[in-house]
């Protein structure tokens, strides 16, 4: 089980490194297997937008991006082929010398005859996940010109415990969280959470045919959920770390 160590102190936090916490949550019975980097090593990818988006003279496939690094230089122009490249859009983009998973090296290029300083990154291309249907798209308030590692929080390191199947209680982050307080004598604090009031007034009648083993049952009628809606990246990220497909 994964338990990435930036969303356990959202819980407690002990104040302890990671190596320490993994040797006490092993002296408890959660054997440590190993510490994970959030993200495999890259350097010089940083937040960007999009200012303006053109199909490319001489490929369909292709856009031309002029792109704002957020320095107050004049924008970069990116070559992508990626079909969810826009204007407007907030993305990561690899600058010219800059390492990426699998010892790739981003270099000008000149792509049909347009020249490209730079590369606009997809989460597969960052190692950030197995598969990408296009650029990474990140809140449309992110600062531009950060290093994406700092505003992502990529060098977090992620707990790798081995949990006994006889320990369902602990096989969360607020599980772990528990057992945390009790190593180390803190309380468990918790991120606060807002209640949703209910917008509908409709419900769904229940009969519950075993009540003594379902003393209580909650539910509620959500109407209106769009199918095109895109995970917020904060969530996907989270989801991620905690080795579940968003």
């Amino acid at each position: 089980m994964k338990i990435p160590l930036d969303w356990l102190a959202e819980w407690v936090d002990c104040g302890l490194e990671a190596a320490e916490l993994g040797s006490r949550l092993t002296m408890a019975g959660f054997e440590l297997d190993g510490i994970l980097p959030a993200a495999p090593p890259f350097s010089d990818v940083i937040v960007a937008r999009i200012v303006e988006a053109a199909r490319h003279p001489e490929a369909d496939k292709l856009q031309v991006c002029r792109v704002d690094t957020g320095n107050g230089r004049e924008p970069l122009q990116i070559v992508c082929g990626a079909k969810n490249a826009r204007a407007g859009l907030v993305t990561a983009l690899a600058m010219v010398g800059a390492q990426l998973p699998g010892k790739v090296t981003i270099g000008a290029a000149r792509l049909r005859g347009v020249e490209s300083s730079g590369m606009l990154c997809s989460a597969k291309e960052l190692g950030l996940s197995e598969t990408a249907d296009g650029i990474i798209e990140l809140p449309a308030d992110a600062p531009l010109g950060t290093p994406l590692r700092e505003y992502l929080r990529l060098d977090s390191p992620i707990l790798e415990l081995n949990v006994t199947p006889n320990r369902g209680d602990a096989m969360s982050v607020l599980g772990v969280a528990r057992e945390v307080s009790a190593l180390c004598g803190v309380k468990i604090s918790g991120p606060a959470l807002q209640p949703v009031p209910a917008r509908s007034a409709a419900t769904v009648e229940v009969r519950l045919e075993a009540p003594r083993a379902c003393p209580r049952f909650a539910g509620r009628v959500i109407r209106g959920l769009r199918t095109d809606a895109v995970t917020p990246s904060w969530l996907r990220e989270r989801l991620r770390r905690a080795g579940l497909r968003p």
